[in-house]
């Protein structure tokens, strides 16, 4: 009896315990797996299936043809340290407060709420594989801890990464004559290699093309970086292959007409001097008419080079029976001005370089809801917010965005009809901006940019702008005519000035709010 008395309930728990531990096998089956894949400095629409006149993508192509792309999704931050903070933690710059040029860096508080750790917490195995691209502003040489699987690395990678070591991250271990794109392939078959199998995965890749570093440092003379007056195929190291010797050189590409054309015209100098850093340092933005089609070149053959990536991580994936339960989420950090404007580089609220390439691939949504293009506004931070949806994970206080799950399902729900936009980037003389678009309309303002700045500098309410900008998107897509002296007295202006400063005053008062409730350090 007594053997009984104490076996029965040791019976009863062990049993319990079992059912638990299978329940929770049966849960992390059914949890999708996720990959995000997010490329540098790609402009929207340089797919073949986005319209692209002539870059070749089939596997990408095809993923699209079974995915839902939005078309209207605009980066937060459009500049790349603050863009990847602002996905990670699924707020904007003035409220996560870590960018280039502000004074804040990122803490451990703030990391426990970003996707990857709430993730790992929830019992998925995570990885990340390339350019981190935060760790200056982190906890620097612990980055790899966060995540069950590292193979990444900080700041730029070499095309041909002969030498390259790492600045403060574990770099990639590669074999002397290796091109990194395909690296990155090698590194996600080792990352499903040494899945635990019990676990649904959270894999994101970021990849380094086609960041303008890459294309400039595939001429031999490295780093010899800045010549674009020669073709990149000079380099013997690229002879013969399928991507970066020859293809797209028999194409008369159309290089913008505005490229090596006065810029003050569009922007004035008194607000952005371009000859203080922006066409000249650290890797050219200076699109001149010797110089734009070789940028051209070089920018869609690394395309083409990610989309041969792409295409063997979905052979992957179906090889290892995985690819019916995993969702893929796609984004890059922002868009890039190539000789448009006579201007280049990014951080402007220009479409071309705060619109970016959007789509999610869900396997077990329906057919008819595949292959569907949604044109809603949709803000880089709805990603973060996707992902965990799909995990299964609830977003923390002060995570701004949506799911995108609803719009993809084609269900009737609340949208928004007005996104707000910002660019916090102060080098090379840019200014603060900030921005809404409202249907047809997106308004622009300026304010003279302060680097390091500090919370205060970002509050806006009383001071007037330095410069603003109006267009009309249906009239003028590509942003050419400034309607502000045309549109002075018009409602529909102060309409959107009246929204920006309310939006502008509402991320400030959560950084305050979010200053009170998480540790936040200076760099």
């Amino acid at each position: 009896m007594t053997t009984i008395k104490i076996c029965l309930p040791f019976v009863l728990v062990l049993a319990v315990g079992l059912s638990s531990i299978a329940s929770s096998a049966v849960a992390a089956q059914t949890r999708p797996n996720i990959i995000f894949l997010l490329t540098d400095d790609q402009r929207d629409n340089t797919f073949g299936a986005m319209g692209h006149p002539f870059v070749k993508t089939p596997n990408v192509d095809r993923l699209l043809g079974q995915s839902v792309r939005f078309s209207n999704t605009y980066i937060a931050e459009p500049v790349c340290s603050p863009s990847r903070v602002s996905y990670l933690t699924g707020m904007h710059e003035r409220v996560h407060g870590v960018g280039f040029t502000s004074s804040y860096q990122l803490t451990e508080a703030q990391w426990e709420r970003t996707y990857p750790a709430l993730l790992r917490k929830a019992g998925y195995h995570t990885g990340f594989i390339g350019k981190f691209g935060v760790e200056y502003y982190t906890f620097r040489g612990q980055v790899a801890e966060k995540f069950d699987f590292w193979w990444g690395h900080n700041g730029w990678t070499k095309f041909l990464p002969k030498d390259f070591k790492g600045p403060s991250c574990t770099p990639y271990h590669v074999a002397k004559e290796d091109v990194i794109t395909p690296i990155m392939g090698e590194a996600m078959t080792k990352f499903l290699d040494e899945l635990p199998g019990d676990k649904p995965f959270c894999l994101s890749v970021s990849f380094n093309v086609p960041h303008g570093s890459q294309t400039t440092s595939m001429y031999p003379d490295y780093p010899g970086w800045h010549n674009m007056t020669r073709p990149a195929n000079e380099n013997p190291k690229l002879r013969g292959s399928p991507f970066y010797d020859t293809l797209y050189r028999d194409i008369d590409i159309k290089i913008p007409a505005a490229t090596g054309t006065d810029p003050y015209r569009f922007i004035p100098k008194f607000i952005m001097d371009q000859d203080k850093g922006r066409r000249t340092s650290t890797y050219t933005y200076d699109y001149t008419l010797p110089t734009c089609r070789e940028h051209h070149v070089r920018y869609y053959q690394t395309i083409t080079g990610l989309d041969h990536v792409i295409g063997k991580l979905l052979d992957d994936l179906q090889r290892r029976d995985l690819a019916d339960n995993t969702v893929i989420l796609f984004a890059s950090d922002h868009g890039l001005l190539m000789g448009e404007y006579g201007m280049g580089g990014k951080a402007m609220l220009y479409d071309l370089a705060s619109k970016i390439p959007c789509f999610i691939h869900d396997p077990n949504l329906p057919a008819q809801n595949r292959g569907r293009q949604i044109d809603e506004l949709v803000s880089s931070l709805d990603v973060t917010r996707t992902i965990l949806d799909y995990a299964g994970v609830s977003a923390p206080e002060f995570m701004e965005g949506a799911s995108l799950r609803p719009l993809m399902e084609g269900k009737d729900v609340p949208w928004r009809e007005e996104l707000f936009l910002e660019s916090l980037y102060t080098g090379r003389d840019t200014p603060f901006q900030e921005g809404i678009r409202l249907g047809k309309w997106k308004y622009i303002r300026m304010y003279d940019g302060k680097g390091r700045y500090d919370d205060p500098d970002v509050d806006f309410a009383s001071r007037d702008p330095d410069f603003e900008m109006l267009f009309d998107l249906e009239a003028d897509p590509a942003e050419m005519n400034n309607l502000i002296q045309s549109s002075a007295d018009s409602e529909i202006l102060v309409t959107l000035r009246k929204k920006c400063a309310a939006q502008s005053q509402s991320l400030n008062r959560r950084r305050r709010a979010l200053k009170n409730a998480v540790e936040i350090r200076r760099r």
